[in-house]
């Protein structure tokens, strides 16, 4: 036997075991009903529903069954793989959670939408559990940790959207922060409401949409892609113009602070500077090769233009002349084979420093005025594919393609790194309040950060958690001695 839970009435007890079988007892220890086989590997949780009348079964296999008490299968689950240790409703029934052997904890609705994906740890989590009001969930790790989750408020440490067929290449969120734009490879652009919820898809991009981008005064989205066009689209979701002319892909864009412009950068060397009635302004030929990144300065007079060849150029947008070439990204790193270029570019929000990022991972800290170099931001361990300032400018983040974002304070020093799913980051986007950092994946999610939690320290989290869980801890029957002590000293 590996599993019990008592009903809610406390007549009735249900037991999981190694060989995939669930029994019913009464409280004399007499068998109800005939045992039913739950699945064919084992079972590792079992859990009511706190009206009694439905059961959850987790196991080997990486699945969760719910049944009725007749031993019906009312909703199968088989999306994970990794061993689910723990499952728990939570106290008004409309909500499950799972604990995996991978480290990660999902809140499912009870018609199997996934609804949340909690990750705090590496660890095999080996026990979940739902305070008596529902807002605080426990979970506890390998790792030697408990984590205390406020489930109510979405804008806790992290949320996952979920949506995409193929991996998300870039993330953006609109000026006023109420919605997030996510493009992806499978040649959508997706729209969310800030609180998780799918708004609409956009459709009409022949392959890959690699870049996306509110207008400033929120009436556009802009998205590129490997079709080597430009969309502008209304956010009810009408497409309004197709800008045409690259001879490759088109990798990034930007657009002009007072929105009355956009400038986009291609695989064939080139930026064009559009009016958003379609028309081509300039066409300025950057590189002989490919330009991965493009960003207007705050003022709207500069552009600044990443590419292949190790350099970051500054042209003046009115005549299109370079300004200045910012050279620091000479030397390929010993034992790489090709020569090194720079993926990633930002603008901080007063216009004073731009960040660049390179694929050996390196960043570099740049006097836009004077074109020195400020300062190398080193310990990436992988190439850095994003950057963001926040928007008071006082932390920057980069994407990694370890799966890890890192925050930076200006002084070169690392604030917090984020550990995600593993898989590459694509995207990194500050809110405009900077309270979230929204980071798009190689794994096909998005990824909601919340800054104040992400940046707390163990103690302040420890405090936040025994505010929350304190009285629960203290007064609940089913609470061991031992734990009751557990936030005793914490204030």
């Amino acid at each position: 036997m590996t599993s019990l839970s008592c009903s809610p009435d406390g007549k009735v007890i249900a037991s999981g075991s190694s060989n995939g079988i669930v029994r019913f007892w009464d409280i004399q220890g007499n068998l109800i009903g005939q045992p039913f086989p739950a699945q064919k590997a084992g079972v590792t949780s079992i859990s009511f529903s706190p009206d009694g009348q439905t059961i959850a079964t987790a196991t080997l296999d990486g699945a969760f069954i719910l049944w009725n008490l007749q031993g019906q299968k009312l909703l199968t689950i088989e999306k994970f793989g990794a061993t689910i240790n723990s499952v728990s409703f939570s106290p008004d029934g409309q909500t499950i959670a799972t604990g995996s052997l991978d480290g990660t904890v999902k809140l499912w609705s009870q018609e199997g939408q996934e609804l949340q994906i909690l990750r705090g740890g590496n660890r095999e989590i080996t026990s979940i559990s739902f305070s008596p009001d529902g807002k605080i969930l426990a979970t506890a790790s390998r790792d030697l940790t408990v984590r205390l989750w406020n489930v109510e408020d979405y804008n806790s440490k992290t949320q996952t959207l979920f949506g995409h067929e193929a991996a998300v290449d870039s993330v953006s969120f609109s000026p006023d922060g109420n919605l997030i734009a996510s493009a992806s490879f499978d040649g959508t652009v997706k729209l969310w409401k800030r609180d998780g919820r799918l708004v609409r898809t956009l459709e009409g991009h022949q392959g890959a949409v690699i870049s996306l981008s509110f207008s400033p005064d929120e009436k556009f989205l802009a998205s590129a892609g490997r079709d080597g066009t430009v969309k502008l689209w209304k956010l009810d979701g009408t497409l309004v113009k197709t800008l045409e002319g690259n001879q490759n892909s088109v990798i990034s864009f930007s657009f002009s602070p007072d929105g009355k412009f956009l400038a986009s950068a291609s695989l064939d060397g080139t930026i064009r500077l559009w009016s958003l009635d379609g028309q081509l302004i300039k066409t300025i030929y950057a590189y002989k090769g490919d330009v991965y990144s493009v960003s207007f300065s705050p003022d709207g007079k500069t552009l600044a233009i990443a590419g292949r060849y190790r350099s970051v150029k500054f042209w003046d947008v009115k005549t299109g002349v370079e300004i200045r070439t910012l050279l620091g990204y000479d030397n390929t790193p010993q034992g790489y084979y090709y020569d090194n270029w720079v993926d990633s570019i930002s603008f901080s929000p007063e216009g004073k420093t731009l960040a660049t990022a390179d694929r050996y991972g390196t960043v570099k800290l740049w006097d836009v005025k004077t074109g020195m170099e400020i300062r190398t931001l080193l310990g990436h361990s992988g190439a850095v594919t994003s950057l963001s300032f926040s928007p008071d400018g006082t932390i920057l983040a980069s994407g990694i393609s370890d799966g890890t974002v890192k925050l930076w304070s200006k002084d070169g020093k690392v604030l917090q790194t984020l550990q995600s799913s593993g898989a590459a980051i694509n995207s990194v986007s500050f809110s405009p309040d900077g309270k979230t950092l929204a980071t798009a994946s190689q794994d096909k999610t998005v990824i909601l950060w919340n800054i104040d939690l992400a940046l707390s320290s163990l103690d302040e989290l420890l405090r936040r958690g025994c505010n929350w869980a304190g009285d629960y801890l203290k007064n609940n029957p089913n609470v061991s001695e031992r734990d009751r002590t557990l936030c005793e000293g914490i204030n």
